[in-house]
């Protein structure tokens, strides 16, 4: 790719992320998009082959932004201590809440999935998040029994990563002025929130076990 072909996709992508994050998938328009990233139509179409192909790229880049952690390998986390393991897949999955730059656009926009789901959302996990979910699967497995299903270990796969993401998606909420939670979201405060998190997942893994 040229560069002046990749500046033209890139301000798409950030004229999308913007877009998508304040109106969602359906309410924001090609039209809105090209006209704020300076395009015509037909570059949406060159570059993503449509405005779905552009809303896979954009929820790629969030997930990326989100999840990408270099030391939440499959390998790494399996030469830990499994409590380790646990503790360092937690932090990695709160990282966001000290994150700035695009990372509040990027939960909006999955929020608005949370509300509004789309048949290209459904397609993206299916194709991009699977990797991802099976670490968090992998590390399940070493907690419960050697009987558990598969579907219980998914399940609990599922619950430990909506206990870190439900931290994620308030973040807003810890930075308001006038918040009642009144909490400095800082690398402290991680550590410490990780630290809760990992004890209450394996003592209820272990109640489990």
């Amino acid at each position: 790719m040229t560069r002046p072909a990749a500046e033209t996709r890139g301000r798409i992508l950030k004229a999308a992320v913007v877009l998508f994050a304040r109106h969602g998938f359906a309410g924001a328009g090609v039209r809105a998009i090209v006209a704020r990233a300076r395009v015509n139509q037909a570059a949406i179409n060159y570059h993503f082959g449509g405005k779905d192909g552009l809303y896979h790229a954009v929820l790629a880049t969030a997930f990326t932004a989100l999840t990408r952690d270099q030391s939440l390998d499959a390998a790494t986390l399996a030469a830990l201590p499994r409590e380790e393991a646990l503790r360092r897949f937690v932090r990695g999955q709160l990282r966001p809440l000290t994150a700035r730059d695009e990372v509040g656009r990027y939960l909006q926009i999955f929020n608005w999935e949370n509300v509004q789901p789309t048949p290209v959302f459904k397609n993206f996990l299916t194709q991009e998040a699977a990797p991802f979910l099976s670490l968090a699967t992998e590390l399940m497995r070493r907690f419960l029994p050697s009987q558990a299903g598969t579907k219980t270990v998914l399940l609990a796969a599922i619950w430990l990563l909506g206990q870190c993401s439900v931290f994620v998606r308030s973040r807003e909420q810890f930075a308001m002025p006038g918040s009642p939670l009144r909490m400095t979201v800082d690398e402290a405060f991680l550590d410490d929130l990780a630290d809760l998190i990992s004890a209450w997942a394996i003592g209820g893994l272990a109640h489990a076990a």
